[in-house]
């Protein structure tokens, strides 16, 4: 079988893991990995990734790339993904997809019309506890769905503390809060309770611009009248959970001394059903998603497509914020 010939583009801590994902695998070959910040590429090395390094993203696509793994700021996502697909590369992509509406369709809109693999990494989809999760709803497990939710605090602080995470102190980079952490549980919540019709949001900022939202709670409501609720904080005033009700028990992903298991609730009675561990997980169990996307066309656990959606939910938030009204998706 003729090797699929990979770059990195982005070696900071995520692009890192990806490198060594990628350079583990028999029938890919590492071609190169590419950041404009030299020490990074120096960092490549000493954590023995051997391949050429670059400081300029077309060189390395013109080296005949198959496929690139895009971790770079995300500033610059939809200006390499384009680039990349213009080349006929399949793409694999760090959320948030783009920093604008605008450049997430048109991202969108290539890859769909080059028919090129995608995988955006929305990572909890790929998490076995939410993957089980999942089939257990499916199941019906837990009855008729009624509710999905989720508590996610962040510990960096709040702004006027002289603190904040790193998307409210350069969101010109990052994007805004909900938009570049964010998203991650506002598609947990379409991943788990489908797909999402509408929602209100409110948002808090304690910094000098009135919509670099450092805490946000929203209401969504889901297919078939499911519920979904979202508590964002960057403050560690609540638990992380995600959880969901059902007309017979509510459950949520958890972890004991064991290893991943779900917690099944009925009353004040509590059932753990262990997660069985898969053979790939992390950057491994991502990149073989994406190898048997360009193979098999398999359909991986997120695809550009997955991004763009979430990315319309993170949208409709910030609108709903602002405009202080129930938005229709």
């Amino acid at each position: 079988m003729e090797r699929l010939r990979f770059g990195i583009i982005g070696v900071g801590a995520r692009g890192i893991c990806n490198a060594r994902a990628v350079a583990a695998r028999p029938d890919v070959e590492l071609v190169g990995v590419c950041d404009i910040r030299p020490e990074r590429l120096e960092e490549c090395a000493r954590q023995g990734i051997t391949a050429p390094g670059f400081t300029h993203y077309p060189d390395l696509l013109a080296e005949g790339l198959d496929a690139v793994c895009i971790n770079t700021d995300n500033n610059v996502h939809a200006e390499i993904t384009l680039a990349a697909v213009r080349q006929g590369c399949h793409v694999y992509c760090e959320k948030p997809i783009a920093l604008s509406m605008a450049d997430a369709e048109e991202m969108a809109r290539a890859c769909r019309e080059a028919g090129v693999a995608t995988v955006v990494n929305l990572s909890m989809r790929l998490m076995p506890q939410h993957r089980k999760l999942r089939e257990m709803v499916r199941q019906g497990v837990f009855g008729k769905l009624l509710a999905v939710g989720a508590t996610h605090p962040k510990l960096s602080g709040l702004l006027c503390q002289g603190l904040g995470h790193k998307a409210t102190r350069d969101p010109a980079t990052w994007g805004s809060l909900i938009l570049h952490d964010g998203v991650h549980i506002c598609e947990w919540l379409r991943f788990m309770g489908g797909e999402v019709k509408s929602v209100y949001a409110r948002t808090v900022t304690t910094g000098e611009d009135p919509w670099n939202e450092e805490l946000i709670s929203t209401v969504t409501t889901h297919e078939g009248g499911v519920m979904g609720s979202l508590s964002y904080f960057t403050m560690p005033f609540l638990p992380q959970r995600q959880y969901v009700v059902g007309t017979e028990a509510s459950g949520w992903p958890t972890q004991d001394e064991n290893g991943p298991c779900i917690v099944i609730a009925r009353g004040k009675e509590e059932e753990r059903v262990p997660v069985e561990k898969p053979a790939l997980t992390g950057d491994a169990a991502a990149v073989d998603e994406f190898v048997r996307a360009i193979r098999e066309g398999h359909r991986p656990y997120a695809t550009m497509e997955d991004g763009l959606t979430g990315q319309r939910i993170v949208d409709a938030i910030r609108r709903s914020a602002r405009e202080e009204a129930v938005i229709t998706l």
